[in-house]
């Protein structure tokens, strides 16, 4: 009994010196609420929970006033408020600090800039403009999105366009390039950026963009739906050749150059193969685990190996340029091939030197004749890469068993690299070539008013006459305008043939100017069929849309 009571009483008197310590921090921390208002300390200033009071003769008498609320000034999502010590406080979360005040950011669709905050003794981004609802959503625009190319500039509020109306476009009367893309619009080679009034859709090809000045048509120059295959490897450390195996699991991301928004992301797979379709065509950075290189994506593209290495440096083999055109038959006689030479970089995407590289290269497939000699290429220093280039003479496909019927075929090339540890590393080049090349004829009595494009919507360099690669599985599309002249007349087309003395008498005597209109939109262009040849009329601020059909 003794040692219970002994207990209790001990249990009861710890409580209430608890209680009494506790009361006594309370009124130290808070005594200023029962200071006496008087005019001894008139305008003096206390704290009353989130208010911050103040002393002042008001109504015959001294009273406790609200100077302000803590709570202005310090909002609920950035930070917690609270009033100590006759000053107000704000205690800010860390994503919303910023160090340099005067500078500006996007924070998704908010443009935010670095400002002083109440009660907050440094800064933090405060929004000054949503554009998100800035830009009607129509057939082409999503909505308004924040655009920054300098934090010393206020951000601008651009619209986001829909995936479906991304890409390259060219303005119809001028030729000027420009991106649309989730981060707005960009025009010309240095992509300054764009902000029209209105973006309305004529089809699905055409746009027309109204500014406060002028407006004017878009016609779009890229696809929606190209494709890039890559195979994964793993290589080992400073083992003999093979240098790797497919391995799965790891990060393969596409960036657009021009629209960081336009990424696409997938993890290899179990053998390593990983492939994307449904991209919009356009320069893209390839990143695969912590490696990365430049690319351009026009429909279709076997960007070979990627290594995922423990070593320092790890190869990449890439073709100089992949808007070269090749043919299996040669244009005069199509019993000849042609001979290409062919340029590569060989990169090291790594962070220490490739030593000592040496390469070759060699290909299985009999469609062509290969002259590549091995070549000590040297060392490779990080982020750089060499040059190296092999000759090739294709055959026709009429001579190469399986190509009778193609109308193009890929050549996969198998390009070893070597270290001075006798380490080889395999990447794989590929060429499309086509089975033979068509001359379009162009003629007009204007100042050359056409634009051609290919299958793949890619601008082809225009002339009078143009040769390309033969498609009957897809179509060109050629678009005839007098949108930037003030004169109009007489154009001719002719696909694989080409009639000047009929040129010479349409030229002089065609009257018919209704001939083949309306065809002022891509879902009314008329049809040149394959060794035919069509004259048409141009009026002013005309345009005339054709399908150029090469299949029988």
């Amino acid at each position: 009994m003794t040692e219970k009571g002994f207990n209790s009483e001990h249990k009861y008197g710890i409580s209430l010196i608890f209680f009494s310590y506790t009361a006594l921090l309370f009124l130290l921390s808070s005594c200023d609420l029962f200071d006496d208002c008087s005019s001894s300390n008139s305008y003096s200033m206390r704290c009353n929970g989130l208010s911050l009071e103040q002393c002042v003769y008001r109504d015959n008498g001294y009273k406790w006033v609200e100077y302000k609320s803590c709570i202005t000034g310090c909002p609920s999502e950035i930070g917690n408020p609270s009033c100590v010590a006759s000053t107000c406080s704000c205690s800010v979360q860390s994503q919303y600090v910023c160090e340099r005040g005067g500078i500006y950011r996007c924070n998704g669709n908010n443009a935010e800039k670095c400002a002083s905050l109440d009660h907050y003794n440094g800064n933090i981004w405060e929004n000054i403009k949503n554009c998100g609802s800035l830009f009607r959503e129509n057939e082409v625009v999503e909505s308004g999105a924040c655009s920054s190319t300098n934090e010393y500039y206020e951000p601008k509020c651009v619209p986001k366009i829909k995936r479906t109306f991304r890409g390259k476009w060219l303005r119809l009367d001028n030729s000027t390039d420009f991106y649309l893309g989730t981060n707005g619009i960009t025009r010309g080679s240095y992509n300054s950026q764009f902000i029209p009034e209105s973006v309305t859709k004529i089809d699905d090809n055409m746009l027309e963009i109204a500014t406060e000045d002028e407006t004017f048509r878009l016609i779009r120059n890229s696809i929606t739906d190209a494709t890039l295959k890559l195979n994964v490897k793993q290589a080992f450390g400073y083992t003999r050749s093979p240098s790797g195996s497919g391995v799965g699991g790891i990060d393969v991301v596409l960036e657009n150059t021009q629209d960081p928004g336009e990424t696409y992301e997938k993890q290899s797979g179990n053998d390593g193969n990983t492939e994307f379709d449904g991209i919009v065509s356009g320069e893209y950075t390839i990143s695969v685990g912590s490696t990365s290189v430049t690319q351009t994506i026009s429909d279709y593209l076997n960007a070979g190996n990627f290594y995922v290495s423990p070593n320092g440096y790890i190869y990449k083999a890439v073709l100089n340029s992949t808007n070269e055109v090749y043919y299996a038959e040669d244009r005069d006689n199509s019993e000849e091939g042609n001979r290409y030479s062919v340029h590569l970089r060989v990169y090291n995407l790594g962070n220490q030197d490739a030593s000592a590289t040496t390469i070759s290269l060699k290909t299985n497939d009999d469609s062509v004749k290969v002259d590549a000699k091995d070549e000590i290429l040297g060392t490779i220093e990080p982020e750089r890469y060499v040059s190296y280039s092999f000759s090739i003479e294709t055959i026709p496909f009429s001579k190469t068993a399986g190509l009778n019927s193609a109308v193009y075929h890929d050549v996969e090339f198998l390009v070893s690299l070597k270290d001075i540890n006798g380490e080889t590393w395999e990447d794989v080049v590929t060429l499309r070539i086509f089975r033979k090349a068509v001359p379009i004829y162009l003629y007009s009595t204007m100042s050359n008013p056409f634009i051609l494009l290919s299958p793949h919507r890619e601008i082809v360099s225009m002339s009078s006459v143009v040769w390309v690669p033969y498609r009957p599985d897809a179509k060109y599309k050629l678009i005839a305008q007098s949108l930037s002249l003030n004169t109009e007349g007489v154009y001719s087309i002719g696909v694989g043939s080409w009639d000047s003395e009929k040129w010479n008498s349409d030229r002089e005597n065609f009257t018919d100017v209704s001939n083949y209109e309306p065809n002022n939109q891509e879902s009314q262009a008329k049809t040149v069929k394959m060794n035919s040849q069509t004259t048409s009329y141009l009026h002013k601020n005309d345009l005339d849309f054709w399908i150029i059909d090469m299949s029988k």
